[in-house]
């Protein structure tokens, strides 16, 4: 595993687009710059970073930031870190996805319409429903 300098690791925040608390706040400054993220989906995670060049040493260490305080792998830590490429975080899930589809629709769409379970996977309500009017009104029962 490579292991990073602070310095790589406040470039990784800064990346990212993480807010710097430190800048916000009327403080004393202390030996660590705070940062905060919240993720697409609304977490909010917390990471301080040492103001000092050295080298952190300890991959349990270096492991332990990027599972519980970035909450990212360490590819992803490097690619930003590197060239500048932002991790690729979980966007919420919309309320149609959320939803899934009626049982009974579902079973109708199948038997009836003649879809797959496969066709309905990714298919919102509002989508099913529209499809199963469509056949309805064709004339085909």
């Amino acid at each position: 595993m490579r292991l990073p300098t602070y310095k790589e690791l406040k470039r990784y925040v800064e990346v990212e687009g993480w807010e710097d608390k430190d800048k916000k706040s009327s403080k004393k400054k202390s030996d660590h710059h705070r940062y905060v993220f919240t993720t697409p989906t609304g977490a909010r995670l917390y990471t301080r970073v040492s103001h000092g060049n050295e080298q952190i040493y300890d991959q349990e260490f270096f492991g332990r930031i990027l599972r519980d305080q970035l909450c990212i792998d360490e590819a992803q830590f490097w690619a930003a870190v590197d060239k500048g490429v932002k991790p690729r975080r979980p966007m919420p899930v919309s309320a149609s996805q959320q939803e899934g589809i009626d049982a009974k629709l579902a079973r109708n769409l199948i038997a009836k319409v003649g879809l797959g379970p496969s066709d309905l996977v990714d298919m919102s309500q509002e989508d099913a429903v529209r499809i199963w009017q469509e056949w309805l009104g064709s004339g085909r029962t």
